[in-house]
């Protein structure tokens, strides 16, 4: 099996030429949306995505319409550590770690209780066990492992495989949603 940094390359690759990006992330949003796992969720840890990740601003919209508790994260060092924080609307938001959108931690307020919340979680690929392929800094495989609750891995098809590498640290999704429905 080739290494993750190997994998890493080929599949960002695979990700950067996904042709019909933005219908295919309506789509994906849509059947997160759709999801008992999100109807049943109270409080939704979302994250803000890449240029090349699946985006999930209409699912962050549309949960803070239907009053869900909404948060996304803080990065709060280079360790792999982060922490979630409350957002009202995407205008409390502003650039933060590796150039990704981030809660503005003067005006949210963390989250400090996770209890019936849903974790949305973004990837480079996923395998059919849950197993993800980050970016190697482990932030949420760490945030995973500390807190008991649902965690919903969003990708495309064209980047589920059958397996990935995983080490003894690697924390698998319970979930995975696709622009063809929920694995």
């Amino acid at each position: 099996m080739p290494l993750k940094s190997e994998l890493r390359k080929s599949l960002r690759d695979i990700r950067k030429n996904i042709a019909d990006k933005s219908e295919l992330d309506k789509i994906i949003c849509k059947n997160l949306i759709a999801s008992d796992i999100f109807a049943d969720a109270e409080l939704i840890l979302f994250y803000a995505a890449l240029k090349d990740e699946v985006n999930i601003d209409f699912c962050i919209y549309h949960a803070l319409s239907c009053g869900k508790k909404v948060a996304l994260p803080v990065c709060t060092d280079k360790n792999g550590n982060m922490k979630y924080y409350y957002i009202n609307s995407l205008n409390d938001v502003k650039t933060g770690s590796f150039g990704i959108m981030e809660p503005d931690t003067e005006l949210c307020r963390e989250v400090t209780d996770f209890a019936g919340s849903l974790c949305i979680v973004p990837a480079i690929s996923f395998d059919r066990r849950g197993y993800r392929l980050g970016y190697g800094k482990g932030y949420y495989d760490r945030f995973l492992k500390k807190y008991a609750y649902k965690s919903v891995g969003i990708c495309y098809n064209e980047l589920i495989v059958n397996e990935l590498p995983a080490d003894e640290y690697d924390i698998p999704v319970h979930y995975i949603i696709t622009q063809d429905g929920v694995l």
